[in-house]
Formats: C-alpha cells, structure tokens, sequence
C-alpha cells in the first residue's frame, strides 16, 4: 500500500496504518510477531491516528488474555503512556469462601508490549497473575473487622459470591459495588437455604418432574404426529384412543373436547367429558378434557395431548408443560406442527421417556389465491377479523350483499360457537366471519380462508400474525384427503404477508425455557416452612425466588392470578392457602368491573360459609351484555366445581345460559346489512377499511 510522503490524498485506512507503522518504528517492535498481527488488525471507521496507542495497549493486552484466563483490557492513560489491566483475584470472605474480582494494574506502554513481543503473550500473563493485590488484603481486613450485617451473611458459599458476580466481577477498589455485590449473594445464600430447607421436607419442591409420581413411576411410549393442518395427526391419535382400553384426550378448547368426545362415542367407545365448567361422567374409562383438567392421579392405557405447539403459549403454555410431564400413560400421543418436535424431544429426554416422531404432509393442498373482491366472494367462504366488533362489521357488511353468514368469536359461549359452525356445515349459512378462534381444530366445510387483516391486538400491542399464525389460521380451508384449501386476502398489503408466510418454512422455537406452575404441593410448603399465610407473597415467592435445576423449567405465574390472589387474600382469608389457590387460578377477566365486583361478592359469602346465589338482575339485553352474562355463568359453574356445598345455585344458571344462549343466537341471526353497506380502500396500500373507519388511510400507512 502505498503511503509515500508524495502522495497528495491518503484513505482513512492508509493514514491509520502509517500511524501503526510509525508506532510500531518507535517502539522497536516494527519485525516482531506482535507488530505484524498489530499491522493486519482490522480498522474500524473510528479508529483515529491518536489513538493508535491505546490500540495497540488494546491489542496487546488482548493476547495476554488469551494466554491468561480472566486478564482483561481495562484503559489506557494519554498522560503518563500507561495501560491499564485488569487481573483476576478473590477476596476471601472467610476461610474457603471467595468473592472473584478484578484487581487493577497499571504498566508502562513500552515496556509491557516489548515484554510481550520478546516473553510472548504466555509468559506476560503467568507473571501478571502470580501478582498479590494489597487492595485485596485491604478488603479482607475490613471484612474481619467489621462484616456485613445482611441476612445470609452467615450462610455464604463461594458459588453465591460467584453468582452475583455476573456477568463481571467487580473491581477489588469499587467499594459500592463489591458491597452491592455482597448483597446479593447473601440474598443468593438466604434463598438456597430456604430451598434447601423446603426440598428437605419436600423431596419433589425442587425437582418439577417429581411433581407427577404417577407418571413418573411408568416408562412411557411417546408417539408424536405432527404435520400442518389437515394432514390427518389428530384423527390417527384418537383413532388409537379409541381401541385403548382406557384413556383421555386432552385440547385446548372446551369445543374441541366436545367435538372429540362425540367423536369417541361414534366410534363406539363411550367417553365423559370434563371441562372447567361441567362433568358429564358416562365412561369410567375414557374422558376427553381440556387441558387444564388433566387428570394426573390415575393410570391410562392411552392419553392424546392435542397441539403441542402452544406449550410455547405466553398465557397457557404452563397447562401444557405440566400435561406432558405428568399424565400417566402407557402411550402418550402428541400432535402439533412439525415446529413441536424440539420440545417433544427435550421433554421426553428429561422425563425419560422412549419418542417416536412420525411427519405427515397435508392431505391436499394450500394454495395462494391473490387479491379478492369482497362482494363476489364465493359460498364455503370464512372472512378473518381480530375483533368482535370487526366480526360483527363484517357480517352487516356481507349481509349487504344478500349473504347468509355465521359468526364465530371468542366472546361467544361454546355452545353459541358450536351452532353458528352446524348452521354452516348445514349450508344455513354462506360464509363465516371469524376470529383466529377456528384456526384451533375447529372443523369447518371450508373451501377458502380470506384474510380481512393480518395484525391483531395481543392484550398488549397491536402485531402482524406471525407466519405460523396464519399458516393455523390457512390450513382450516381445503379439509379432507385430496382438497385443495385456497388462502386470499382482501387488501394487497396483507395479501403480500399471506404469501409470504406461505412460502417460509416454519420456525422452531427454542425449548429451553418453559413455564412450570406452582402445585398446591408448592403453595403449602412454601406457606408452612416461610409462615405465611397471605397468597400473593407465597406466589412472588415461587415466581421470583425459586430455581428449578436443569434450567428447562423456569417458575411461573400469570399476572392475572396474581390479581386475582390480591382479591382472595383480602376477601376470603380464612380459607386454606390451596382453596385460595384454587380461587385465584379462576378463568374469570378482573379488568371488568362487573366480574370483579361479582367474584369479590362471592368470596365473602365463601369465607362467610354461606351460600353463594348467582346475581338476580343483569343489565341490559344487547349481544355484549348476553356475552359478559355467559362469561360469568361459565365462571359460576368453575367454581361449582371446585366448592358444590357454597355455589348451589346451578338450576337457575342453567336456566339463565340457555336463555342467554337462545337470545344470543337469534340476535346473530338477525340481517345486520344496515350497518354497513360498502367498503373502502387504504389510499395508500389499497388495505380493505370498514365502513365505520373515519381514516383514509389504514393504521400501518396513518403511523
């Protein structure tokens, strides 16, 4: 490279490396092995000629490091030519019990780099770490003198002073962080005492497969079936199921539960059905559950845990973890898409089991159909929103248009849901306006899914679906060995992610954190060995305090239930710890005001022993009002479940829902075509606007 005096114009690169060069000359080290690894170091654009001493103390020091565990780069001083090292050592705290820190050590630019041209980077750092630091036996003897008075002090090992050392030991001379630093690891000693102490009258507090002695006691057989929607998983597990001489299915709608028990029974294997709200006992063999309801207190011949995916779920992913680790079967089938099989494989890894992973294709294909024209759109036909009121636009907006239409959303109750789908089985209605509730098994006659939007509100942000999303959501069309299912969208923005999406493989997420519960095995000895008797720091406890070895399982607990263990400790306190535990892990949304003044109600009755009526007057008689009443009676009928001697009231609660339930049904049956009557386009990305928009332009293009 040319960098002559003569030369008029220099690059950034070759103005620095003449800085190197004359450095290099100063020193003496321009022909040693360290001056040319120096030399061919890259440049960074921030690199300047004035620092190339820094650079290359850096450097240098660097390579020691590398010779030296622990050895690190820690300044450079302009003024007096000298570089700072950082060297590792350990305060002992008390015999055989050590802090790790860093000590600091200061040397002249020169003859450190010479020494590591000549002695090699090796040889620098044996000497260098042989040093003793008087600011470590400094530390020491004020330790002696004057230790610290935080709770654990007297229980420190040397792996609690190391783990608050992370990610960096702290300089022997900072003296309010090494104190900080001691601070936590008394913490660290505090809580491993105390877990010690739990495990010890607990043997399975600390090991979460130990949770499950039932399941723990067999060698089970796991038979994954994965595969994207309509590639026939499911049907071959309960297929199997159904030829076992006892067992249960699990899924993760009451829907799917219903459409599986009544699947069972057709087959000629009768089958209960047991949910968060009701048993139907008819089988003392077979049940199909949510799977909350996982009964792990018995053996089964044959157990199917539907949708393994959603073990990664933010809200519900804990039901699944605990499901696979703790049913009891001989055989346990799993289905999901392919993207389960990681996490099928860690979990049979941990809990011993032998796994079997069987890849099926698609019955029939999935393909890209474009952009469509909402006022020709075909019959067998399902319009995907994410939001009721976007659901119940879209019905008016289709009716307008002289279509039947079925609805189906979260907010409906199950049976709602279950006879807006027969009506379209039925060919009572020509399209179904949905949320992503029927991207989870429910089966429809589906030709087509099209797309309204592809971002929906997650409880926190408004988001685009991931890929997997839409490919759950897709897959519902084309049912059947052979069929063609056909995936459209009605703007060009969303119609370029739908493709997309179609066109990527899907991505496998990583097991290596997944949520674990607490047991009420938990909660009690927690509450007994800690003397507590107040809910909400049993569970704080549990999700910030507690490890699970291994490091696959992490502690959690829903902020809803947490809320929910506020209300329950100040209105229910004399119950015991597991009933109020039972009471916060109630399904019931506290952000409302109605259900929150409803289940405090009934929590004083409870801690009252008296018994507990369901509210004799509901406001109102609209589609949101009928809704927020099925909500509640569902809510009623859980509890009934877990105390029958308090909530006694089920007759007229049943005689309320099918009221609801008929009201409901007649309100959607209703041609709602006034209330929209066009639709409008995104002057920006052509993006479908409803017709209630006051905007122009769609959220993406407006933001």
């Amino acid at each position: 490279m040319d960098v002559s005096p003569g030369k008029e114009q220099w690059t950034h690169e070759e103005v620095v490396i003449g800085a190197r060069q004359a450095l290099l000359a100063e020193l003496g080290l321009d022909g040693t092995d360290l001056g040319r690894d120096y030399l061919q170091s890259p440049i960074g654009p921030r690199v300047r000629v004035g620092g190339v001493r820094a650079g290359l103390a850096r450097f240098a020091t660097d390579a020691v490091g590398r010779a030296g565990a622990g050895i690190r780069y820690g300044g450079f001083t302009d003024a007096s030519d000298e570089v700072i090292l950082h060297l590792p050592a350990h305060v002992a705290v008390r015999p055989g019990v050590d802090l790790p820190v860093l000590a600091a050590v200061t040397q002249k630019l020169a003859p450190f780099v010479a020494a590591v041209a000549a002695q090699g980077a090796a040889a620098v750092a044996a000497d260098l770490l042989s040093r003793r630091h008087p600011a470590v036996r400094d530390v020491e003897r004020r330790l002696r003198l004057q230790p610290p008075t935080h709770a654990g002090w007297n229980q420190l090992t040397t792996a609690d002073l190391a783990r608050s050392t992370l990610p960096a030991p702290p300089l022997v001379t900072d003296r309010k962080d090494l104190h900080q630093r001691l601070r936590i690891a008394c913490t660290h000693a505090l809580d491993r005492t105390l877990l010690d102490g739990l495990a010890e009258r607990n043997p399975g507090f600390l090991d979460y497969l130990q949770c499950f002695p039932v399941a723990r006691a067999l060698k089970r057989k796991v038979v994954a079936w994965l595969g994207p929607t309509n590639s026939g998983k499911t049907h071959r597990a309960v297929l199997a199921l159904a030829a076992a001489p006892s067992g249960l299915y699990l899924g993760p709608l009451r829907l799917l539960a219903l459409e599986q028990r009544d699947r069972l029974t057709e087959l000629g294997t009768p089958c209960s059905l047991v949910t968060g709200e009701e048993r139907d006992d008819v089988s003392p063999t077979h049940s199909a559950r949510t799977v909350e309801m996982t009964d792990f207190s018995r053996r089964f011949d044959v157990a199917v845990l539907d949708e393994m995916q959603l073990a990664f779920d933010r809200d519900r992913g804990w039901a699944w973890v605990a499901a696979y680790c703790g049913v009891a079967a001989e055989t346990l089938f799993v289905t999901g898409p392919a993207s389960a099989e990681p996490v099928i494989r860690r979990l049979a890894e941990l809990c011993g089991d032998d796994v079997e992973v069987n890849v099926l294709a698609r019955q029939g294909a999935l393909e890209f159909e474009g952009v469509l024209d909402w006022r020709h759109l075909p019959p067998r036909t399902a319009v995907i929103g994410f939001s009721r009121a976007m659901v119940l636009e879209l019905k008016a907006m289709f009716e307008s248009r002289g279509l039947r239409v079925a609805v189906i959303y979260g907010g409906l109750s199950p049976e709602v849901r279950r006879n807006e789908a027969r009506r379209f089985r039925a060919g009572e209605a020509d399209v179904v306006c949905a949320t992503d509730a029927i991207g989870l098994g429910l089966n429809l006659p589906l030709d087509r899914v099209v797309f309204y939007e592809t971002d929906k509100f997650d409880g926190e942000i408004n988001r685009r679906l991931e890929p997997a999303e839409l490919l759950q959501i897709a897959g519902r069309a084309g049912r059947g060995p052979g069929a063609t299912g056909w995936v459209a969208a009605l703007s060009s923005r969303d119609s370029r992610r739908i493709e997309a999406a179609l066109a990527e493989p899907q991505r496998t997420p990583t097991p290596d954190q997944l949520p674990a519960a607490p047991t009420p095995m938990h909660v009690r000895a927690i509450a007994d060995h800690l003397g507590l008797d107040r809910l909400v720091p049993i569970l704080d406890f549990f999700r910030t305090r507690l490890t699970f070895p291994a490091g696959t399982f992490f502690p959690d607990v829903q902020d809803a239930v947490l809320t929910a263990a506020g209300l329950v400790d100040t209105f229910a306190p004399k119950l015991p710890v597991e009933q109020r535990y039972a009471l916060a892990c109630a399904p019931i949304d506290l952000q409302e005001h109605h259900f929150r003044d409803a289940f405090s109600t009934w929590l004083e009755l409870l801690n009252a022993g008296r018994e507990i009526p369901f509210p004799r007057r509901f406001e109102g008689g609209g589609l949101e009002e009928l809704e927020e009443m099925l909500k509640l009676i569902s809510v009623y009928r859980w509890l009934a479940l877990k105390f029958p001697a308090a909530f006694t009231d089920l007759d007229r609660v049943e005689h309320l829902r099918r009221q609801a339930t008929e009201q409901t049904q007649s309100i959607l049956r209703r041609n709602w075509a006034r209330q929209g009557l066009s639709r409008r386009e995104c002057t920006h990305c052509g993006r479908a606007l409803l017709p209630s928009s006051p905007h122009r332009a769609c959220r993406e293009c407006a933001s």
